[in-house]
């Protein structure tokens, strides 16, 4: 009598699925968290102030909330020690008030990004609509509390012309970041595939 040996099929993923794994893949990558940090903090030698609110979205999109909050608030940090390391900032309570309100700032961005509703961990196009909405909500609420601080503080405003070319800055950070990260993701669903085409083949019976 012929012994049979009965093979466990893999089950058929879904485009949402094989997503959602390679999101989370992704997620869990040590390589992609500590990329985001070096690139975002290295900003800091390009502007006075980075585009925290385009980080801020990126990594509360890409990342668990605990990654997420962790990286944004080490991006904050950096970019305040560069400023009053090597920029010399004045070390004013001021100063200090101002670096303060820019970190709650990321903070809140960072918080309403991971909020990430259901249609965002679907496909890449559910992804990329929270990432906008995220953005500009995110750019929102953080322009509106400096603008806010400001009046409190007796500070200047800032005319429609910066606070555009301040938002675009933000966008084309967050906009490249993404784009670095989506196709890392695409890359781990092709790999995902080609594992399961190659356990397929492995596991089909001889004639």
């Amino acid at each position: 009598m012929m012994n049979t040996k009965l093979v466990k099929k893999p089950s058929p993923q879904t485009p949402s699925n094989l997503w959602s794994k390679a999101w989370q893949a992704i997620a869990h990558s040590r390589l992609w968290l500590f990329s985001l940090i070096a690139i975002a903090s290295a900003s800091s030698l390009i502007y006075p102030h980075s585009p925290l609110v385009g980080f801020a979205a990126v990594t509360g999109t890409t990342l668990h909330r605990k990654q997420a909050v962790m990286a944004a608030m080490t991006i904050w940090f950096a970019n305040q020690l560069y400023g009053f390391t090597i920029r010399q900032y004045p070390r004013t309570l001021e100063a200090f008030t101002w670096g303060l309100v820019m970190g709650l700032g990321t903070l809140v961005v960072t918080l309403l990004a991971t909020i990430k509703p259901k249609f965002s961990q679907r496909n890449f196009t559910g992804h990329w609509l929270w990432f906008g909405a995220a953005v500009i909500a995110g750019y929102v609420l953080f322009e509106g509390t400096i603008l806010l601080t400001a009046q409190l503080m007796g500070g200047h405003g800032l005319t429609v012309s910066i606070l555009g070319r301040i938002f675009v800055k933000n966008a084309v950070w967050g906009i490249a970041l993404g784009l670095i990260h989506s196709v890392l993701t695409w890359n781990a669903i092709k790999f995902s595939e080609k594992y399961r085409g190659a356990l397929r083949y492995a596991n089909t019976p001889y004639e």
